[in-house]
């Protein structure tokens, strides 16, 4: 947002009724308007002053200008947006003030960051149940260096450090279940596969013996004690017999699907 459009709270206009002092800088702003967006700010014109007419100037003496500013930009009708910059320090005064559309506003800009452990942690301090939660799915997938080079990490409550560390053994409990089906369905198929081999091995050599069995030629050369290539009948009975047998075989091509697919 272009800030020559914000609003310029050291000048007074004609409706500011309240001045907010800040490291010796006079902020104009007006008691309605903080009022409605601040439960603290109401409370305080209405019950420690008993006349909200009496309340005519307020010393923040613990509160940075720039941090106030920056508070009072995005709840003034410019709606400055929240950013990587100012969403920490606006996030603590919201908790503050008790302003929970700025709170608001700080969670769904940070649902639309990058997960990081610096997420989780202001999700847990400020009490952001929706970003607690994708940030707490993010945080259990990191490996235990990812999560102790952070120094956000370090300032995670112990329940949530032991949340993470539980989610992530159950993790990998469940990556361990999931390996053994995956070791028992592949022997399995190994076991499958090794029956295989033996039944093309026998077929191989069933193929390997026509040209010396006898009653696989035609009826002119099975006396005959070699096969004899020339014969175009003994042949057709060789190519049928191949045949024969690897029909038989085909179950096997279950196993090879790509192969088979582009022998068709």
């Amino acid at each position: 947002m272009d800030d020559s459009v914000l609003h310029d709270f050291t000048q007074p206009d004609q409706l500011s009724d309240l001045t907010l002092i800040v490291q010796g800088t006079n902020l104009f702003v007006h008691k309605s308007y903080l009022a409605e967006w601040s439960g603290v700010w109401r409370r305080m014109f209405l019950e420690d002053y008993g006349n909200p007419e009496e309340a005519k100037e307020i010393f923040l003496s613990d509160k940075k200008l720039n941090e106030i500013t920056e508070l009072l930009h995005c709840i003034y009708a410019t709606q400055k947006p929240i950013s990587e910059e100012n969403v920490s320090y606006l996030l603590e005064l919201s908790d503050e003030y008790e302003i929970e559309r700025i709170k608001k506003r700080c969670e769904e800009f940070l649902l639309n960051q990058e997960r990081s452990i610096q997420s989780l942690y202001l999700a847990q301090k400020h009490g952001l149940k929706i970003l607690f939660k994708v940030s707490f799915e993010f945080a259990k997938t990191r490996t235990v260096e990812e999560l102790e080079s952070s120094s956000e990490y370090k300032l995670l409550d112990k329940d949530v450090v032991i949340k993470i560390y539980s989610e992530k053994v159950n993790m990998m409990r469940n990556y361990a279940n999931d390996l053994r089906q995956s070791e028992s369905r592949l022997e399995i198929t190994c076991d499958k596969l090794k029956v295989e081999k033996e039944n093309m091995k026998r077929s191989l050599q069933l193929v390997q013996d026509i040209w010396t069995t006898p009653n696989k030629r035609c009826y002119k050369h099975i006396t005959e004690e070699k096969f004899d290539f020339s014969c175009s009948d003994c042949n057709d009975k060789v190519r049928w017999e191949i045949r024969r047998l690897c029909v038989e075989g085909q179950h096997v091509r279950v196993y090879f699907p790509s192969q088979s697919k582009h022998k068709k």
